[in-house]
């Protein structure tokens, strides 16, 4: 079965209703991953990203495309906010505008003119 109109609804549901809290969130109770990569939708309509762990072992997710678009905006988002990289990003379905991440500027300054 496709991923349809009909699933993308459902699936922005889905994932709006079971958004997981951040509570109970430590640093020792998570999976550190080196490396990923995402994979074509199987014929469901539904991906596959793999990662591989720290200690190298590999861990394989499936997802749905609106699970997966989200969750791409929402790293992104916090990567461009970290100063990490710079993020220029607009994002639309049905031509509705679904994210804008914009670069953040900044007024950084390798050494300061007081200081010369």
């Amino acid at each position: 079965m496709p991923f349809d109109d009909n699933a993308k609804t459902n699936a922005h549901v889905l994932f709006d209703d079971q958004r997981p809290s951040p509570h109970g969130l430590d640093e020792d109770s998570v999976t550190g991953f080196v490396s990923a990569m995402c994979f074509r939708p199987m014929e469901d309509g539904e991906m596959v990203v793999r990662l591989t762990g720290e200690d190298g072992e590999i861990i394989d997710l499936r997802t749905n495309p609106v699970c997966a678009g989200r969750l791409a905006i929402a790293l992104l988002d916090l990567i461009n906010q970290n100063g990490w990289f710079d993020v220029d990003l607009r994002v639309s379905d049905r031509a509705s505008e679904v994210a804008r991440i914009s670069p953040i500027r900044r007024n950084q300054f390798a050494c300061s003119p007081a200081y010369d």
